[in-house]
């Protein structure tokens, strides 16, 4: 009994203490106070970092698109800008005629570090397209934005005529790729390493391909801080079909691209970044009015991968290789022929009973042009650079693999103001559907920018750009470009007041 005396009293003793704590923590009357943060508060994303590949093989000077879209609830970039800034890659060749190189890229004079160049943005949120800056030592661009800049961004590394050839990547710790192999169209494959970061990344890559894992590669790259390199791959994937590249980092981030071409002369194609290995994977963008496609699959996992594969069309679900499962080994890279789609255009949706990672390589202009598994878009997903003229034409797909979806596309023209831009497209998915949308550019004949705005209540929508070198139905694929969402504002978690009290360690509470 006096035990259980003594624990009551001490209980007592503790609710007394919350209690007058309690008292004294109120607000006292006609004070200013901060309303309890509900579920589901946002708060204005205000600094983006991202990192361009140099120009590729023999396509001359590389071109950065950036443009700060925000989405209905964030405010239009009235101030600000964003910054280019060279990071060079100390094992290029030196231009007789280039500056001495600074160590780390340290700022020349002043605040601006050495090759920056700032980009300004009208208050429209307009496109703007600059020409990379030049470093001493040819290399990538760190592009960064702050402020009502970084909200809806987006940069792209785009061509002359002003198509986007690859999303400038946030730097990560671990990416995947998928592409053609040696074999089949890709004797060259150069991987490039950005590091924007301000310490050094150890950067681990390995190479999977038809036959497995490819050894070579079996120390880590340091990559300093401000600055980028680049890696032959090619030598490690000697006779392969199908290519698959994961690049890890165990110190630091780094930002990766990957590029795929000829030996000679122009024609290749970067890879986009494809989405972690999941059981179930969706590829947008397949577009297949010029010709043939093929799906690659890579199974990182020690267990093979049993595939079901349905292409999402604007008539509904196809299985392109009938109710049979596509079996993937283990630890190896695959290739699967997709030669029974006709003009189904749309996105293939892959259910495994292991993880994967998956792309596509659909024929065209070149190499052809490559997708990847991809996220839905939240709040928006932004396409920064898209050609205008009649040397070409611009579409969307968007697919709704689960639920039904709708979105609005707006078209966000170069330069300072809107005239011009053609009005909102709004669009609606059904479930397991694609949607092909054509993209009117707007007047003026100059490169432009496209928005995608899912609807409240929508589905999860997978999107892609396509560009034709043409205006016929026929006309080859000159690119594929996965969306990827540039949101305004970033969901913080819940969070209220509480109070809560703990009985001492072997409380005798409880005990007879």
């Amino acid at each position: 009994m006096t035990r259980r005396v003594l624990a009551l009293a001490a209980v007592l003793v503790a609710l007394a203490a919350i209690y007058v704590a309690a008292a004294q923590t109120q607000p006292r009357s006609g004070a200013a106070q901060a309303p309890p943060r509900a579920a589901g508060t946002t708060a204005a994303i205000t600094s983006v970092l991202r990192a361009c590949p140099p120009p590729g093989p023999n396509t001359g000077d590389a071109q950065i698109a950036v443009v700060a879209a925000p989405g209905q609830g964030g405010r239009a970039p009235s101030s600000g800008s964003a910054q280019l800034t060279a990071m060079p890659d100390p094992a290029a060749t030196q231009p007789a005629t280039a500056p001495p190189a600074r160590p780390g890229n340290q700022p020349a004079t002043g605040s601006a570090p050495a090759g920056a160049k700032s980009v300004s943005l009208p208050a429209s949120g307009s496109l703007a397209l600059r020409a990379a800056p030049q470093a001493p030592l040819r290399g990538g661009t760190a592009v960064s934005a702050s402020g009502p800049m970084a909200q809806g961004f987006e940069a792209e590394e785009a061509s002359s005529s002003g198509t986007g050839l690859v999303s400038c990547a946030h730097p990560g710790s671990d990416m995947w790729f998928t592409g053609a192999g040696q074999q089949t169209g890709a004797p060259v494959m150069r991987l490039y390493l950005m590091n924007s970061g301000t310490v050094p990344a150890s950067v681990e890559v390995t190479v999977l391909t038809d036959a497995g894992i490819q050894p070579g590669l079996n120390s880590a790259i340091t990559v300093a801080a401000g600055q980028s390199m680049s890696q032959d791959i090619a030598k490690y994937a000697h006779g392969s079909v199908v290519l698959g590249v994961h690049v890890q980092t165990s110190s630091g981030q780094v930002a990766a691209d990957l590029w795929e071409g000829p030996a000679k002369g122009s024609g290749g194609a970067w890879l986009p970044q494809a989405a972690a290995p999941a059981k179930q994977v969706v590829i947008p963008g397949l577009a297949t009015t010029s010709g043939a496609a093929r799906l690659f699959v890579v199974v990182p996992g020690s267990a093979d991968a049993r595939v079901k594969v349905t292409v999402a069309t604007a008539h509904g679900p196809f299985l392109p290789f009938g109710t049979s499962l596509q079996d993937a080994p283990a630890a190896a890279a695959s290739s699967f022929a997709l030669s029974s789609l006709g003009s189904s255009d749309g996105a293939l949706v892959l259910t495994s009973n292991v993880p994967i990672t998956a792309g596509i390589a659909v024929s065209g202009a070149g190499i052809g042009a490559f997708s990847a598994g991809a996220a839905p878009l939240t709040e928006q997903g932004v396409v920064a650079a898209n050609p205008a003229g009649k040397q070409s034409s611009v579409s969307l797909t968007l697919t709704a693999p689960a639920a039904a979806a709708a979105a609005s596309v707006a078209v966000v023209p170069s330069g300072s103001g809107s005239s011009g831009a053609p009005l909102p497209q709004a669009v609606q998915v059904p479930a397991g559907h694609t949607a092909v949308v054509s993209v009117r550019p707007p007047a003026g004949g100059q490169p432009f920018a496209i928005v995608i705005t899912p609807r409240a209540g929508s589905g999860p929508l997978y999107a892609a750009r396509v560009v034709a070198s043409g205006t016929a139905a026929t006309s080859p694929i000159a690119s594929i470009l996965p969306v990827l969402s540039a949101p305004s504002d970033v969901a913080l978690p819940p969070a209220r007041d509480s109070y809560a009290a703990i009985s001492p360690a072997g409380s005798p509470a409880g005990q007879g």
